[in-house]
């Protein structure tokens, strides 16, 4: 039974309100906090086996280890420019002004042929916006992504509904790696 969501942000003033939300959806949860890889280490490791990760905004790398015994998962909510995909910029678009975004949720796995992403937006910067507002305009995207997604994030469920990647419908186990 999923018994505690663990959230890695890049700030501690992300933590309460993350919190309080998926503990609309389920009150009988508990909550550990991190920041940094070294914060994921220090978690007891008992914990993990009924264990969700959630990393909001926060560019940390998971240890391989870490992830394998987690038994509910860990997802990762980023946003990225998407100006054009998979061709390069056009003459006149700034590298340091994108127009277009992907707000994103996905599956972090160490096989990466098992990642899939699980939610997803897209955010038109209005010309002539300034680079606040712009960050803005994403983060608050991201965080709608965050919230729409709050009751299967805070759910019993081991493997959140892809809606973009891997065709198999469960995680990979450390047994299959044999």
């Amino acid at each position: 039974m999923l018994k505690t969501i663990i959230l890695l942000t890049d700030t501690v003033q992300q933590q309460q309100p993350l919190a309080n939300l998926l503990r609309e959806h389920r009150r009988d949860l508990s909550f550990c906090s991190a920041l940094r890889a070294s914060d994921l280490s220090a978690i007891d490791p008992d914990v993990l086996s009924e264990a969700r990760l959630v990393s909001f905004a926060a560019d940390v790398a998971v240890p391989e280890k870490f992830l394998l015994k987690l038994g509910y998962g860990a997802y990762k909510f980023y946003a990225t420019p998407t100006q054009y995909p998979g061709l390069p910029p056009a003459p006149d678009e700034s590298d340091d002004d994108p127009r277009c975004y992907s707000v994103i949720a996905q599956s972090m796995t160490i096989w990466p042929d098992f990642k899939k992403v699980v939610g997803l937006e897209t955010v038109t910067i209005p010309e002539a916006t300034v680079a606040a507002e712009r960050e803005c305009m994403v983060f608050s995207r991201l965080a709608h992504l965050f919230w729409e997604m709050s009751h299967m994030i805070a759910g019993e469920a081991t493997d959140l509904p892809g809606i973009i990647g891997s065709g198999e419908s469960q995680r990979p186990t450390a047994a299959m790696m044999n």
